[in-house]
């Protein structure tokens, strides 16, 4: 019998020949009392939205089903976080559905579009009868982006210096709402002058001014990641510093600003950090891997936001530069891939659910991993992994097997001295494209992918001395992935705008008068496509509104003087209430108008 139950739990830790002391004893009670210990356990059954989908709305809600009833005093936010990429902590409410055995989350404010959101339920909770889970439990998935195109505009450079300020080598940037208003505002490390300078939108997508946030023991900043830390709600920044062991924690107010900062000790040059709940206490801990020391070092979050002096773990490479987290093998368990720069490989740790990592997989990268972004890029319901190899000029995207496996890469050709990668639905088609920011030949190169997990169609943005960092999130809130670029060697913020262009469809017959084709999807949330058509002649003054029933003006769409043509406008209706609403076009004394259903 005892046999019988070690060979489950192999099962449940695939690729792990060895358990380590902190497995061993999360496990005393499961192989010395195995049917009692069973019994009391309670499980997860089901989630939805499902793991790495990509078509959840903005508003999605989350359930998860056990196999028992549960305690509806242990299901709240306390016990199960949900925490956008961008959005921050979702506020919402939780309820009991199906005889108290279907979790329901809830939110009352929307997630951003095309983010990354990560569910995780801690072994806090408890059945009606008291029974815990063995371990907790934790997926992600995406927020879906509205159509978009992968010929981004640039819009705007701002500088990240004071005035007459010299060189402060920026580099990393997250875009957390750290004033929860709704908008993803910029946090951004810098080497030299050891701070980091926040930015908050202003409400319509743009970057004014910053606030300099001195880093303690900070020496060559970079590395950087946010989460709720002390359960407040919150965003917290955690920064890591190339120059020296220390990893820095900045408690955010939810204002913008930080009540606290605090230094750590790590492993010697801190170049990748991840925030992950190893332990399925409820609290994030946190990870970090440390280049110089080749090796990671484990932060136990004590609950309030303070960690645990570091546990040095050995990542199984040379020079682990780079991680992320991610439930890798389905378990339920947050796992870590690790891109080692020396080595040239990808490493994937499994965690073991009770604070430990175990080495599962180790694959040749086809170059010198500098940063890594996760998610299922072929659609197959498993994660993967894809890095920015610097020395070597490419990317890798790395295949998993969903089982701790991985296949092995495929690279592709971009710039110069590849420092860092991001991955998103830049184009709104429902897989994740891939942009690498390119430090030797000053560029960005955005890859589409075709929907496989093969990256086609490369495009080329420019910066002015370093391409150095990239982030794909919805700046303006119209429903589509924008991106922000960083520039170290000026640095400058680039502001790339994703907006559908109105351009003239080829070989497309032209109506005598103006044309109004009804809006696809409807109904919609939050967003939709409204094409429309200019007939033969001159160019004529062209307005495309929306209305609500009472006829007051919600958006203006189009207001220009266009060529004769086959056009195409996205409405977002982020903000906006359900229901009937109207749009009209108007050209050359013209006017034509549908209806359009939102639908929430």
């Amino acid at each position: 019998m005892l046999f019988l139950e070690i060979e489950e739990i192999e099962e449940h830790f695939p690729m792990r020949r060895t358990l380590p002391l902190s497995l061993v004893l999360a496990l005393f009670p499961l192989l010395f009392f195995p049917t009692s210990f069973l019994l009391a356990a309670t499980s997860v059954v089901d989630v939805t939205p499902p793991p790495q989908s990509m078509s959840a709305g903005t508003m999605t809600e989350v359930t998860v089903a056990f196999d028992s009833a549960m305690d509806a005093s242990t299901i709240h936010g306390g016990t199960i976080m949900v925490l956008g990429r961008w959005s921050g902590i979702a506020p919402g409410t939780f309820t009991l559905e199906n005889g108290g055995t279907l979790v329901r989350f809830i939110p009352t404010e929307p997630f951003s579009a095309g983010e990354w959101v990560t569910v995780a339920v801690s072994n806090l909770v408890r059945s009606a009868s008291g029974d815990s889970m063995a371990f907790g439990y934790a997926w992600s998935f995406w927020i879906a982006a509205g159509p978009g195109t992968l010929d981004l505009t640039e819009i705007d450079r701002i500088s990240v210096r004071e005035p007459g300020e010299p060189h402060i080598q920026t580099y990393g940037a997250h875009a957390a709402d750290l004033n929860e208003d709704g908008y993803t505002d910029i946090t951004l490390p810098n080497e030299l002058s050891d701070d980091i300078r926040v930015f908050l939108n202003d409400g319509l997508g743009g970057y004014d001014t910053f606030v300099i946030h001195p880093i303690p023991d900070g020496n060559f900043a970079s590395t950087n990641e946010a989460a709720d830390l002390n359960g407040d709600g919150h965003m917290d920044i955690v920064v890591g510093n190339g120059g020296n062991d220390r990893m820095c924690v900045f408690i955010g107010d939810g204002t913008g600003g930080f009540t606290s900062a605090t230094s750590y000790q790590a492993g010697s040059s801190v170049r990748g950090v991840a925030a992950m709940d190893l332990d399925g206490d409820g609290d994030a801990d946190v990870v970090t891997a440390n280049r110089s020391a080749s090796n990671l070092s484990i932060f136990k979050n004590n609950g309030d936001g303070t960690f645990q002096p570091r546990q040095t773990m050995e990542g199984n490479g040379s020079q682990e530069t780079a991680c992320g987290a991610v439930d890798a093998n389905k378990d339920g368990i947050l796992d870590l891939f690790v891109g080692a720069l020396g080595s040239q490989e990808m490493i994937l740790l499994l965690g073991d659910g009770a604070g430990g990592l175990v080495f599962s997989s180790e694959v040749d990268a086809g170059g010198a991993p500098w940063m890594v972004a996760v998610g299922d890029v072929n659609g197959d319901g498993n994660v993967d992994v894809v890095s920015a190899n610097s020395f070597n000029n490419n990317a890798a995207v790395i295949l998993g097997d969903g089982m701790g496996g991985m296949l092995p890469a495929v690279n592709y050709p971009v710039g110069n001295f590849a420092l860092a990668i991001d991955l998103g639905d830049i184009d709104g088609d429902g897989d994740l494209d891939m942009v690498t920011s390119n430090y030797g030949s000053a560029s960005w190169t955005l890859y589409e992918n075709d929907g496989s997990g093969t990256f086609i169609n490369p495009r080329t943005l420019l910066a002015t001395s370093a391409g150095s960092c990239a982030t794909l999130h919805d700046r303006d809130n119209d429903g589509d992935l924008d991106m922000t670029g960083i520039d170290e060697i000026v640095d400058l913020i680039f502001i790339f705008d994703n907006d559908l262009p109105l351009t003239v469809a080829e070989n497309d017959p032209l109506p005598a008068g103006i044309e109004l084709q009804q809006n696809y999807p409807n109904p919609f949330n939050p967003s939709t496509a409204i094409p429309f058509r200019v007939p033969v002649g001159t160019r004529i003054a062209v307005s495309l509104q929306v209305f609500d029933v009472l006829g007051r003006e919600v958006a203006t769409l189009v207001r220009d003087e266009l060529a004769s043509g086959t056009y195409r406008r996205v409405f977002n209706a982020e903000g906006l209430a359900s229901g009937v609403y109207f749009y009209r076009l108007t050209a050359g004394g013209s006017s034509l108008t549908r209806k359009l259903i939102l639908s929430k």
